[in-house]
């Protein structure tokens, strides 16, 4: 009895021994953005810190103008010596943003503008870099086109001091997407708190369709960009990719001839051991 007793002891510490788990360290993790955490070189990845082309601290900087629904607000650039500026929207509490955004070089010349329509302008802050013409005196328009129960905030930088958006993806080579209605689509995990987006052309004009998805037909965020030569006026800007993974989709809606360059990477994501984030390009298509 005794023998059989012992033989039973022994197979239950066995058995407990078999079933206990191991304790893992819990993931550290540290937010980042490109400048400090650099890619691989790659057509959607920099292999250099980027530059620092949009100032996110620009609302303690330049105090916002309100703007409130079915209004415009201007500001003008006279001496010509503005090589670009930074336009950022904002809308506190929550509400939806729909704004139009044009550079005015004459009162019948308008050489780029861009619309925006967002569903929580406190979420989806609007960054954007937008280059002037040389020696030339223009005025940015900013056009609220909500109605009056939604005002906005918009605030406008001379950003002369800072590198065009072109030269911080030098040396990388772009996708392309030809027109006539082309799409590319890049998905983004839930670590990625916004990614930079730049759509240039040589010397050709361009009219593109960009848009964040959080889910099938769930649009947070819609930009549509109109530019006589993408190549003087190239489009930057900083979408914000909160709560999960989002798909990011560009449409070039100008005629086939008319192809546009595109590049992509994250700009603000947060790391773990495991290093930076992965994102793909292609599905699944929101």
């Amino acid at each position: 009895m005794i023998p059989f007793l012992a033989a039973a002891v022994l197979l239950c510490m066995g058995t407990c021994n078999a079933f206990t788990f191991s304790t893992q360290k819990p993931l550290s993790t540290t937010r980042r953005t490109c400048k400090s955490h650099p890619y691989p070189s790659t057509a959607l990845h920099s292999s250099e810190p980027s530059s620092d082309i949009i100032n996110e601290s620009i609302w303690d900087i330049l105090p916002p103008k309100r703007i409130e629904g079915n209004s415009l607000q201007t500001w003008s650039f006279p001496s010509g010596t503005t090589r670009r500026i930074q336009v950022s929207l904002q809308c506190l509490g929550g509400r939806p943003i729909e704004a139009s955004v044009e550079l005015w070089q004459s009162p019948s010349y308008t050489p780029t503008k861009f619309t925006v329509e967002c569903e929580d302008g406190s979420e989806n802050i609007v960054h954007s870099i937008i280059e002037l013409p040389v020696g030339r005196a223009v005025t940015l328009a900013v056009y609220n086109t909500e109605g009056q129960e939604f005002p906005l905030e918009a605030s406008v930088m001379d950003a002369s001091h800072v590198p065009s958006a072109s030269t911080s993806f030098t040396g990388l080579v772009p996708q392309y997407i030809e027109g006539n209605g082309a799409v590319k689509s890049y998905n983004f995990p839930e670590n990625v708190e916004s990614v930079e987006v730049l759509l240039r052309t040589t010397t050709r004009n361009m009219k593109a369709y960009i848009e964040i998805l959080h889910g099938p037909n769930d649009d947070n965020e819609i930009v549509e960009v109109e530019t006589d030569n993408a190549n003087v006026h190239p489009f930057y800007t900083i979408i914000q990719t909160p709560g999960g993974c989002n798909t990011l989709r560009i449409v070039n809606e100008d005629t086939l001839e008319f192809p546009l360059e595109v590049f992509v990477r994250p700009f603000d994501y947060e790391v773990g051991e495991e290093g930076k984030p992965e994102f793909n390009y292609g599905g699944p298509y929101f």
